[in-house]
C-alpha cells in the first residue's frame, strides 16, 4: 500500500460524510471509496478515536448510518467544516512567499487561532499529508524583509493615499517617484503594485512594479480617486505575465515533440486553444496585449516551437534563436582556439 494512500481514503471518507447530511451506510461507503466494508469500518473508528465528530443513527431494523457534524469548529460566528480546515491547512504551504508579510501572518494567526481549537490528535493525523500533498514552489522569494513597504503600501490602497519610493529596475539606474497605488497582483513568487505613476518620463501611465525592486515606500500627504472601473482582473487581461501594454492580437505557434505534450497538457493562458496539428504536433493560439514574457516562454522549447503569427513576432524569436546559435558557435571556437 503506498504511503499516503491510508489519508487520501480517510480525507475522501470524511468529504463523503460531509455531502451526506442524514448519513449514509458502510456498504455503501465502501463502494465510493473503492475498498472493503472492513476497511471503512476501520476509518470510521480511526477518525473516531483521533476526534472527527463522526456519529452513527440506527435505521431500518439496525443498519447503522454514518454522520458527520456540520460545523466541525462552531466557536461563535466561526464556523468551518473538516475540509475546509484541511484545506486551509494546505493553503499556508502555498502563500509561503507572504511568510513575514501583512498577508503571511494574517493567514498564519488565522491558522493558529484554529489549531488551537482543534484537538491535537486531530492535527497530529492529518499533519502527515505533507508525505502525500508536498508543495513546492519555484523560483521563492522572502519578502519578510519587505514587510514595511508591503503594510505602508496596504494602507495606502485601502485609503487611497499616494506614495512616495525609488525603484531599482533591472539594468537601469534607479530612479525616485509618486505612485497612485491601485492594487496588488501575486504571480508566482512575484508580488507586484498596480499603480499610477507620477513623476517620471512615462508620464502617468498605468504601472505594475515589482516589490522586491521598490525601496524606501512612505505615504504623502497627497490623497488620489481610483476610476471607479478598474479592477485587477482586467488590468491582467491580455498579459501573458504581469505586462499588458498594447493592442490584443491573435498569436499562434507550432510545437512538436515534448513541447506539444506540456502544451497540451496544461492551460497556460485564458485565451489558449489547441489544435491538433499531426504526428503528435499542435497549435497553440492565443490572444494577447503584450509579447515580452510569452517570448521568453516560447524560447524555452527551443526548435520544437515555432511562432506561426504574427510575422514581425516570428522574426524577432527567430533573431533571438540566431542570435543563441552564433553565441554557442563563438563559444566553441574559443574552447577550440585555446586547446589548439
Amino acid at each position: 500500500m503506498a504511503r499516503g494512500e491510508p489519508l487520501i481514503r480517510q480525507w475522501n471518507l470524511l468529504k463523503t460524510l460531509q455531502v451526506h447530511r442524514f448519513g449514509i451506510g458502510a456498504e455503501d461507503l465502501a463502494q465510493r471509496l473503492k475498498c472493503s466494508k472492513r476497511q471503512v469500518q476501520r476509518d470510521l473508528n480511526v477518525m473516531h478515536d483521533v476526534g472527527f465528530p463522526i456519529t452513527f443513527e440506527e435505521r431500518d431494523f439496525g443498519k447503522r448510518f454514518w454522520k458527520l457534524e456540520p460545523n466541525f469548529i462552531a466557536h461563535e460566528n466561526l464556523l468551518l467544516s473538516v475540509t475546509e480546515c484541511l484545506s486551509l491547512l494546505l493553503s499556508q504551504k502555498l502563500l509561503a512567499p507572504l511568510s513575514g508579510t501583512q498577508f503571511g501572518d494574517g493567514l498564519t494567526s488565522a491558522m493558529e487561532k484554529i489549531k488551537a481549537l482543534l484537538p491535537r490528535k486531530t492535527l497530529g493525523h492529518f499533519g502527515r499529508l505533507s508525505d502525500t500533498l508536498f508543495v513546492k514552489t519555484t523560483p521563492f522569494h522572502d519578502y519578510s524583509s519587505q514587510s514595511k513597504e508591503i503594510s505602508v503600501l496596504n494602507k495606502a490602497i485601502a485609503e487611497r493615499w499616494a506614495v512616495k519610493l525609488r525603484y531599482a529596475p533591472p539594468g537601469r539606474e534607479a530612479f525616485d517617484a509618486v505612485l497612485q497605488p491601485y492594487g496588488m497582483v501575486l504571480l508566482g513568487a512575484g508580488l507586484y503594485c498596480v499603480g499610477r505613476l507620477l513623476g517620471h518620463e512615462h508620464g502617468e501611465d498605468l504601472r505594475k512594479l515589482k516589490l522586491s525592486r521598490c525601496i524606501g515606500v512612505e505615504l504623502t500627504a497627497q490623497r488620489f480617486e481610483r476610476p471607479d472601473d478598474f479592477t485587477l482582473e482586467d488590468c491582467m487581461q491580455g498579459s501573458f505575465g504581469v505586462f499588458s501594454s498594447g493592442e490584443v492580437q491573435a498569436v499562434a505557434v507550432r510545437f512538436t515533440g515534448w513541447a506539444a505534450t506540456s502544451v497540451r497538457e496544461q492551460q497556460w493562458h485564458p485565451t489558449q486553444v489547441i489544435t491538433e496539428d499531426g504526428d503528435g504536433g499542435v497549435i497553440a493560439e492565443f490572444r494577447l496585449s503584450d509579447t515580452t514574457e510569452f517570448k521568453r516562454w516560447v524560447l524555452g522549447f527551443g526548435r520544437h516551437a515555432v511562432v506561426l503569427q504574427p510575422e514581425d513576432f516570428a522574426a524577432d524569436v527567430a533573431a533571438e534563436l540566431a542570435a543563441a546559435a552564433e553565441a554557442y558557435e563563438a563559444e566553441v571556437r574559443t574552447e577550440e582556439e585555446m586547446m589548439g
